[in-house]
């Protein structure tokens, strides 16, 4: 749940800054960079999870495949429930909704199954348990960080950073 909450959060943060206006001045701050949350996700994960370089040049396309499909489950099923503008929703459009979400978490737990094989095959299960626990130590932090901005509508640019 949690997860799915966090993809929410993460795809409504892309669509505001895809459609904001860019900011200029001196307190100016650069808006969310799908590139840039990638690349700090990959350094926090390898350096909590103790990756060898190689094991994360064959590990993280994998991971990021599996969330861009996730996504893309996750958001079709938002997008086919959602009412159109202006419209209050009748009970059969959220009957329909809550059964598209339901299903969306469904198909995304098998996805899910089905990478924890492909990542077996370049990674150890104890490796891969501290990969997974590191992703959701980011993913807490992150969540953490944006509860703490409250109607900011820009992701935080402190990422964060793995304790030693």
């Amino acid at each position: 749940m949690k997860k799915i909450l966090f993809t929410i959060a993460i795809a409504i943060s892309v669509a505001l800054s895809a459609t904001a206006q860019e900011q200029k001045g001196p307190d100016h701050k650069p808006h969310f960079s799908p590139e840039e949350f990638q690349a700090k996700q990959r350094a926090y994960i390898t350096e909590k999870a103790e990756l060898t370089p190689e094991e994360a040049d064959k590990f993280f396309p994998l991971f990021f495949e599996l969330q861009k499909k996730k996504f893309e489950i996750e958001h079709n099923a938002r997008k086919d429930a959602k009412p159109t503008r202006g419209e209050k929703p009748t009970e059969l459009q959220c009957r329909e909704f809550a059964y598209k979400t339901a299903d969306a978490k469904i198909e995304t737990a098998k996805l899910e199954r089905e990478y924890i094989d492909k990542y077996l095959q370049v990674l150890d299960a104890c490796k891969l348990q501290r990969v997974l626990h590191a992703e959701d130590s980011f993913q807490r932090h992150l969540m953490k960080r944006m509860m703490q901005r409250g109607n900011e509508r820009r992701m935080p640019h402190d990422f964060p950073q793995p304790s030693r």
